[in-house]
């Protein structure tokens, strides 16, 4: 077979050309409308009282952490393996990054390395939900109500992924979702931010609109704060509203591929595909596994036109952020051998049945 089976693609079609088409025939691309209704709608599907779009995922985190006073003299604590993007919303309040190792169950916090990290600086813990896979939401929410700290969910990867009855993204004080090309729905670039919490809400809007609440039109601007420009767009907005028709059904695709994959992969002892809780809500935006020497699997897959991913370098290797490894066992032995399968919405059952059977002749014939 000569496919090319890429890791993952957006989905899009007819109903993203009609709804950008009316917005551009309607002369108002920036932000209004649109972006209302998309922000009422998230508000609906999350079962959350507000939603903000902004500019990105990571914007969506500074200004949740921006929202809570978070600056110079705050330690705010992340976990060693993530995507960059978590330790930079951090930098840019610049409060001090504090790293903490993962556990090999839901690839989240140690609880023991944690409990061992928090000072009386520590204003804030953000938990990563990553593919989806939720963190020890119950864990981290102890401690944020004994020792007084905010819990800012990265959701990043997890949107509508269920944790114990509720949306990952809901259950801290806000919670961030990331709009990117490689997620369930995109609108190319953007980010919306979640929380239950008016007074958070408020503040969140003057802080992506330049600190106007009113209108913004030259002579009758008031500043009432320090604030930026992280407004979303109503093309964003048109592209979004599209993406949300079929949301459901893209649900249940991703959960069909990770099942599939699990299915056609229980035997092949050299390989995990790590859990999800699937029956409880669980979404799994991409599936990931875990295999030793996986470069070389992933190399060979390559060559027959498989595109698979690595997980990232663990943050106290990466150059910004470092910090010598011993401290990290966990986060750097897991980001070594774990790996994504293509994930994507486009895939049929014969092509992953495919990805399967290329697997297990690679192991028969190692």
């Amino acid at each position: 077979s000569n496919w090319k089976i890429n890791f993952w693609e957006p989905v899009t079609g007819k109903k993203e050309i009609a709804n950008i088409t009316r917005v551009l025939k309607e002369n108002y691309p920036n932000e209004g409308k649109y972006t209302k209704i998309f922000e009422k709608k998230i508000q609906k599907l999350l079962k959350v009282k507000h939603a903000i779009c902004v500019t990105s995922g990571t914007i969506g985190i500074f200004l949740a952490l921006k929202s809570l006073g978070i600056s110079e003299k705050d330690e705010v604590i992340i976990p060693d393996l993530t995507f960059g993007a978590t330790a930079m919303a951090v930098k840019l309040t610049g409060a001090k990054l504090v790293l903490v190792d993962i556990n090999f169950k839901n690839l989240s916090y140690n609880i023991k390395d944690l409990k061992k990290k928090i000072t009386n600086k520590t204003k804030a813990i953000i938990p990563v939900h990553i593919s989806g896979r939720a963190a020890d939401m119950s864990a981290l929410m102890s401690i944020s109500k004994n020792k007084k700290i905010y819990v800012v969910e990265d959701a990043a990867e997890a949107f509508l992924s269920k944790y114990k009855k509720k949306y990952l993204g809901t259950i801290g004080k806000l919670g961030c979702f990331s709009l990117t090309a490689s997620k369930t729905i995109t609108t190319g670039q953007g980010g919306i931010i979640v929380t239950n919490d008016t007074k958070l809400f408020k503040k969140i809007k003057l802080l992506k609109n330049q600190g106007i609440s009113g209108p913004s039109n030259a002579g009758n601007v008031i500043h009432e704060t320090i604030g930026w420009n992280f407004k979303f767009t109503n093309l964003q907005a048109a592209m979004g509203l599209a993406q949300l028709i079929n949301i459901k059904k893209r649900i249940k695709k991703l959960k069909e591929i990770n099942r599939l994959y699990k299915k056609q992969l229980k035997e092949v002892k050299e390989i995990k595909i790590l859990n999800f809780d699937l029956k409880n809500g669980e979404v799994p935006l991409w599936t990931d596994a875990y295999c030793l020497n996986r470069n070389n699997l992933i190399r060979f897959l390559e060559k027959k036109g498989i595109e698979c991913r690595k997980y990232w370098y663990p943050m106290h290797q990466q150059k910004p952020f470092k910090i010598s490894g011993k401290k990290f066992k966990e986060a750097t032995k897991l980001s070594q051998n774990l790996f994504w399968l293509p994930s994507s919405l486009h895939l049929s059952k014969k092509q992953i049945l495919y990805v399967c059977n290329l697997i297990k002749f690679y192991f028969k014939n190692k």
